[in-house]
């Protein structure tokens, strides 16, 4: 048992390294002993992430590096880390390498919806305590499976983002709704859909963000084509075009006052 373990978290730190994941280099496996690089400087090793004195903004250049991994571990070596925390994050020189993948599953197992959620969850909890603007459990997991989502529209992405998180004043209802997602089953692929004509319906009926698969399978606001712009700028831009519109209804206001 070990050695396959051994054997697994080899693969997987070669299939991670190769996707440009900052992991430890392998170097060999031998039997049920994997040696891999050491992290630290001049022979003492790296700290755990948990274990680090981190100011708002250290915390915050670190929560963006994380969760642009927690994608990257998904989009590009389709992979879920299943047990990522702050407990498994080394940080060495100002920046975090991965570890502890042994039990990382394949984006397509049974279970990895729920493993990436928990990964989700874990890592907005532990940068939460630093006061980092974090996004929900929800839009960080629509963030790592969002495949609209590209390397040259990501910065955007999470620039809009960070200037919804700053504006969400609501903790209650924040705190409720990430508690139900976590709660909530997530359908893998469309024959785990019970009832698409129900899911369309609320769509239609601007009830979409309860149909929280979209992102998942790749299908746009309506759900019949390719989703081609992230549903967070959308929101984004509505919120903004109903700010100009209750400011020029007030400007309209004060001026027949003014008259």
């Amino acid at each position: 048992m070990v050695r396959m373990w051994a054997e697994k978290e080899m693969r997987n730190l070669i299939r991670l390294e190769t996707a440009g994941i900052p992991v430890p280099h392998p170097v060999i496996l031998r039997n049920h002993v994997l040696v891999m690089e050491f992290v630290g400087t001049n022979g003492w090793p790296a700290p755990l992430l948990k274990d680090v004195k981190l100011n708002e903004s250290k915390a915050r250049e670190l929560y963006l590096s994380a969760i642009k991994i927690i994608r990257d571990i998904y989009q590009k070596a389709l992979l879920v880390h299943a047990d990522l925390s702050e407990f498994n994050i080394l940080f060495n020189d100002g920046e975090i390498k991965i570890i502890d993948v042994s039990q990382a599953v394949e984006h397509d197992h049974p279970s990895a919806l729920e493993f990436l959620r928990k990964d989700c969850s874990n890592i907005t909890d532990f940068f939460k305590k630093f006061g980092v603007p974090v996004m929900s459990v929800k839009a960080l997991f629509n963030f790592v499976t969002d495949k609209s989502i590209t390397d040259e529209n990501i910065e955007h992405y999470l620039n809009t983002a960070e200037e919804i998180a700053l504006q969400s004043q609501d903790i209650i209802e924040d705190t409720v709704d990430a508690e139900v997602f976590k709660k909530t089953f997530i359908p893998r692929v469309l024959d785990d859909v019970m009832n698409f004509e129900q899911d369309l319906s609320k769509v239609k009926s601007g009830e979409g963000k309860e149909v929280l698969y979209r992102e998942v399978i790749g299908l746009s606001n309506d759900m019949r084509t390719g989703s081609t712009q992230p549903d967070c700028w959308r929101r984004c831009m509505i919120q903004k075009m109903l700010k100009k519109k209750h400011l020029i209804l007030r400007m309209n206001v004060w001026t027949k006052t003014w008259r």
